[in-house]
């Protein structure tokens, strides 16, 4: 139980404070300090008032030094003052709700194994979006597209699900927003015009424009990847929301490996650029 409120306390204080404490410092000294609260109630020869107040009171400011890292005694007292208040309230709440509510009465143990899980629940998920976000975040490239008479430079995300190549030739087919696309000089040529069938949801069938680039460039991690007549599919909707990305690209154009193997079969239109990073 102590656990649990403990959880729920130090993650409104962190809010309010505006401190950022990782969920391993929340969840550590969350235990932590709930284990030396049962520690404390059972050491013997300790005044009553100490130990149901000062003690408790001075773990828990203890506890919230380290979770966020408090650095001055001003934010230790204003962290004292916040946490009696929601102490107080918490516990107002949950005393009321037990005796009040048919439904709980009797049932103490089991709500705060709910609400430990449920909280548990929401840091492990909050964890699992932060990693999709940096995951996403690591496979956008810079991307140039060289034309005839220009070139531009994009965000591009390297998208798992992208499985569009163009029918006839089976080349991997990249995405880029109709706007940045027209940048490029002269490129919209009936010879270089391919028609790209596509699936999506709520659209079985489809089909997009898409155009021979002369060169895509993509900086890699260890080297820049050169893509010697590459195939554009052109996009008249966003394909970021938020505008982080404007070209969509597809993995074998990411593929290392897959680069390296075509080259060395002599494909024309792969070569790998030692270019600056």
């Amino acid at each position: 139980m102590n656990f649990v409120m403990n959880l729920y306390l130090y993650a409104l204080l962190a809010k309010t404070l505006k401190r950022t404490a990782t969920r391993f410092r929340l969840i550590g000294g969350s235990a932590a300090g709930a284990a030396f609260f049962v520690f404390w109630v059972l050491l013997p020869g300790v005044p009553a008032i100490i130990k149901r107040y000062v003690g408790p009171m001075g773990i828990s400011l203890i506890a919230a030094a380290f979770i966020l890292r408090l650095d001055s005694i001003r934010m230790v007292w204003k962290a004292a003052g916040y946490l009696s208040v929601y102490a107080f309230a918490f516990g107002g709440m949950m005393k009321f709700l037990f005796s009040a509510v048919p439904f709980l009465k009797g049932k103490q143990e089991k709500a705060w194994y709910i609400l430990g899980a449920g909280m548990l629940g929401y840091q492990a998920a909050a964890w699992w979006i932060v990693r999709i976000r940096k995951k996403r975040q690591e496979d956008i490239y810079k991307v140039r597209l060289r034309g005839s008479r220009n070139e531009i430079e994009l965000d591009a995300l390297m998208d798992t699900g992208n499985s569009l190549r163009e029918p006839v030739s089976g080349r991997p087919v990249s995405v880029v927003e109709e706007e940045y696309f027209l940048r490029l000089l002269e490129i919209k040529a009936p010879e270089r015009l391919k028609v790209i069938p596509y699936h999506s949801i709520g659209k079985s069938n489809g089909i997009m424009e898409g155009y021979e680039v002369p060169e895509i460039i993509i900086k890699g991690k260890e080297e820049n990847l050169r893509w010697q007549k590459a195939i554009i599919a052109v996009s008249r909707n966003k394909v970021s929301a938020d505008g982080k990305y404007q070209m969509i690209l597809h993995p074998d154009l990411c593929n290392e490996t897959l680069l390296r193997k075509n080259t060395r079969h002599r494909r024309p239109e792969m070569t790998t650029a030692q270019e600056g990073k």
